[in-house]
Order: structure tokens, then sequence, then C-alpha cells
């Protein structure tokens, strides 16, 4: 099988987590949960990046498609990814479990016990057999309705310890390790036969992306967190330090003295992910610390599109989630741990 160079951006859930996370002041009531449910969601992720190597040894032909979320019934489903090929679709559900897992299929839970402590989970071979369920009735309305929907529990951390009972053989069957996949591919295209051409794979493709609608909730709302509650002010992307300050044409850190003309290139982003896309002038300035009304406005014509008269000027601030826009929020929150010794 032929190699090929697959990329995997973080989901925008991931990176408003990761903005409120480093905006919220540490000493917030709910500052311990949305520290846990970053610490939760970049575990996932970086399961998912584990996905990339195996899956980059399947044929060229094949279209991958991660972080696939579609519209079925006024209702939505999402899959971590979707694998087409001239004969069947097959669906991945990556999972990151660590320490002792059972696989219990009276009551279809997941049971992870670490010494004396344990957690429950769902049952992630439901979710991915609802997931193909759905996939399919999605697929009826493209007359596809006959290429065979397959879906597998891809289990991500090589140090859990897995454990299914012996007649619990459909999820036995269902659940595989990373090493699994290529030959699980090659054993899947001998059992089916050809539905269709590398045009019509493509069309395919290209009809999921269109249809595709990432989940982008209001981060605050959702979490029950006031705007006003957020810190405001320029990160040092050096030191992780919050108050930069406009010296000499130039952002520089109270703490480390690093300097940086474009550091408020970031706090827009943090903006765009915590509040939206629209920022006027005056919001501008009391979010960064910035005193000069001309200096912010250059800022703004330089990083969003203006509209509006002179008196009532509003900026539309634009960015990419399939790019490296946001790559910021990584370093950044790799320097603030260095920083607490985390």
């Amino acid at each position: 099988m032929s190699t090929r160079k697959l990329t995997l951006y973080p989901s925008p859930h991931i990176l408003m987590l990761l903005a409120l996370h480093h905006r919220l002041p540490a000493h917030h009531e709910r500052y311990p949960q949305i520290q846990k449910k970053v610490s939760n969601e970049l575990a996932g992720f970086h399961g998912e990046k584990r996905l990339l190597y195996p899956l980059s040894k399947f044929p060229s032909y094949c279209k991958i498609l991660p972080n696939v979320r579609l519209n079925l019934h006024s209702n939505h489903f999402q899959m971590d990814f979707i694998l087409i090929s001239s004969k069947f679709i097959l669906i991945l559900e990556s999972k990151y479990y660590s320490d002792d897992l059972l696989f219990d299929d009276t009551v279809h839970q997941v049971i992870q016990t670490k010494g004396d402590e344990f957690k429950v989970f769902e049952d992630p071979v439901l979710q991915a057999e609802e997931q193909a369920f759905q996939l399919s009735n999605w697929l009826e309305q493209y007359d596809i309705s006959k290429l065979p929907v397959e879906y597998y529990v891809v289990m991500t951390n090589s140090n859990t310890r897995l454990r299914i009972e012996s007649t619990n053989t459909h999820h036995a069957s269902r659940v595989i390790s990373l090493q699994r996949l290529p030959s699980l591919f090659r054993e899947l295209s001998k059992e089916h036969a050809n539905h269709l051409t590398v045009k019509q794979i493509n069309h395919l493709s290209n009809q999921i992306k269109r249809h595709n609608a990432p989940y982008l909730p209001d981060i605050l709302k959702q979490n029950r967190i006031q705007p006003s509650e957020l810190n405001h002010g320029i990160f040092c992307i050096n030191c992780g330090n919050l108050g930069m300050k406009m010296i000499r044409r130039r952002w520089q850190c109270t703490r480390c003295n690093y300097r940086d003309a474009l550091a408020h290139e970031n706090a827009l982003k943090d903006y765009y992910l915590l509040y939206g896309n629209e920022i006027t002038n005056r919001a501008f300035r009391k979010y960064t610390g910035l005193e000069s009304n001309s200096t912010s406005r250059e800022m703004l014509k330089r990083a969003a599109v203006s509209y509006g008269d002179k008196y009532l000027r509003n900026y539309q601030l634009t960015y990419n989630f399939l790019s490296d826009d946001f790559d910021y929020l990584f370093q950044l929150n790799k320097v603030m741990k260095e920083r607490l010794g985390v």
C-alpha cells in the first residue's frame, strides 16, 4: 500500500476550550471543570492523531475524512474518521482510555479501574454502531444505500489493558488496536464487492465535506460563564504571562521583556473563539489595554474586514479552523504549564 501525508486539525470546540481555559481566572469556581474538560479533549485529540500513521498506509484512492458531523432529521451525528473506499465506508471511533478496562456487554458500559477507583463510560461500540446506522440513512438521500458501512472502535493508547468477556463476541470483533488497522482494511476489501468508481468516491467525499457541520457552541453560555468574568489583555507567547504593554510600537512582556509587534493577533483569535467574529475599535482597546485610537484602528484594519460608516465602524474577524491559525493556543498551553510546573 502507498503512503501519504494526513493532517488532523483540532476541532473548533477544543480551540474554544483552550482559549477559555487561559482566559478564565484560576480562582474562578468553574476553573477546575474547564481544566478537566481541556485535559480530556486533548487526550482524545492526541489519540486521534495516532490514527494518522496507520491510515497513511491505506490506498491513495480512498478518501479519509476526520471529524465529520452531519445532519439527519434535524439532529446531528459525529464521527471521528470516515474512510470511503470503492467497496465500503469505514467508520472509526477513536478512544484513548488508560489503565484497566472492562467492556460490560450486559449493561453496555466501559468500566475503567485504577487501584480501588473506577470510572464508568458509555459503550463506544454502541456509539459507533449508531453512527453507522445514521450514516446509512444519510446515504440513502444520495442513492448510495447499497454501500456497506463498517464500524470499529480503535484503542489508541497502547498501555491500556483491555478485558472483554469471552461471551461478548460482538465487542471482541469491533474493538481493535492501532496496529490492526491496515490488515483489517485488507480483510474487509476481500469480503466486499466493488460499488463505487474513483470518480464516485471523490463525488461522495465532496458531498460529505459540503454537508459537514462542525460543532460551534457558544462556549461561554455552555459553561455558564459571563463575558465579564474573563481576563483581558495580551499574553506573552514566550513565558505565558498576561499583561504585555505597547512600548515603542511593539508589545513587551512585563515579566520576561519579550517583544512582539503582532502579539495582539493571538488576542484577536481568542476574542473570535470566545465572543464571536465582530469587534469594534472601542471593544478592542478595552480588551487589549491599548490607549491609542489610531493605533488600534490600524491593527484592526490589517487583521479584519471593516464595514459601516466612520462613526459606527465594525470589524469582522475571519480565521480558518483547517489551518495553523490557532497553533499559538498549544504553544501558550505548553509555556503556561511549564511556568506553573504542571
